[in-house]
């Protein structure tokens, strides 16, 4: 049991972890698949350089079935990234285990966007995950993370980007109703869908998070690193230019679950929140289980 990081563990009928508590680095890009495909897979490799190459063990088959990532999974997994010529569009998903819950775990979804985007397709992006342990970031400290996740930033053409501590689970039977119940319990614990937010964000923002990632067109419409300067003076919140269109806002040391005890701590948090409440879209998908006024109600958690 962890002092700074209450455990959030829950194991299926058969005794295999099924929900967990963990950090997720996710970034999106409002650019196609074939525009970005070479940079995530240079992220992909900084981020396996980070945490070890034998670290992800499987991946998921076009057909839906997990296979070992031996060899032959490689070349399937680079071969689908990287060969734009016959597929505009690509989903991705590399995992630690195979039956269980993964402490490590990389997402990519990469869309076609289109020149003239209609009513449907406005809101799509390609966007991209990368998970991490909770034992990792007490392990090795929040600077390391906060290493990786500027790494990532600067190889990927963002939109806007964030770090934070999320549920980790597998779709299996309950694991919905433990999530709508803890994540009231634990505002700073993200509720995540990779595949909702990529068809719905465009160059909106998902919310305020530990590490907050911002890049064009969002950053102008923010007033640039000087105007979030302006609007964000509490000392305990760290804004870095990463680039000239590229800016990081962390909001303290730590990530926080935000549990009752560490209310003071998400001052920062409700800080940034106003200022991109403006630019916080409304998720249109349903997810999760939650009906639309519940998702409007934890997307808003530090606002209303």
């Amino acid at each position: 049991m962890s002092e700074r990081y209450p455990r959030v563990r829950r194991y299926s009928k058969d005794g295999l972890l099924a929900l967990r508590e963990g950090l997720h680095l996710c970034f999106f890009m409002q650019r196609s698949h074939a525009d970005v495909s070479p940079l995530v897979a240079r992220a992909l490799d900084v981020y396996l350089d980070t945490v070890g190459r034998d670290t992800l063990g499987w991946y998921a088959a076009p057909d839906g079935e997990l296979r070992p990532l031996d060899d032959t999974g490689w070349k399937d997994i680079r071969s689908r990234l990287l060969d734009t010529t016959h597929a505009e569009a690509c989903s991705l998903e590399l995992l630690e285990h195979a039956h269980q819950v993964a402490g490590y775990r990389f997402e990519y979804n990469g869309n076609k966007l289109e020149p003239l985007p209609t009513a449907q397709s406005a809101g799509l992006v390609s966007g991209v995950s990368f998970w991490l342990p909770t034992e990792n970031l007490e392990e090795q400290g929040p600077g390391q993370v906060r290493e990786l996740a500027v790494t990532l930033a600067r190889v990927l053409p963002l939109t806007s980007g964030y770090a934070s501590l999320s549920f980790n689970s597998m779709q299996v039977l309950g694991a919905d109703r433990i999530i709508r119940e803890l994540c009231v319990q634990y505002p700073g614990l993200d509720v995540h869908s990779l595949s909702a937010t990529t068809h719905a964000i465009g160059a909106g923002v998902r919310g305020a998070y530990w590490l907050n990632f911002f890049g064009q067109p969002l950053l102008g419409q923010l007033g640039g690193a000087r105007g979030l300067r302006e609007q964000l003076p509490r000392p305990e919140i760290d804004l870095h230019e990463l680039e000239q269109d590229k800016v990081m806002v962390a909001l303290g040391e730590w990530p926080v679950m935000g549990h009752e005890a560490q209310s003071e701590a998400l001052h920062p948090y409700r800080e940034l929140a106003r200022v991109l409440e403006p630019y916080l879209y409304e998720e249109k998908l349903r997810w999760r289980s939650l009906n639309p006024t519940r998702m409007r109600q934890w997307q808003r958690r530090f606002l209303d």
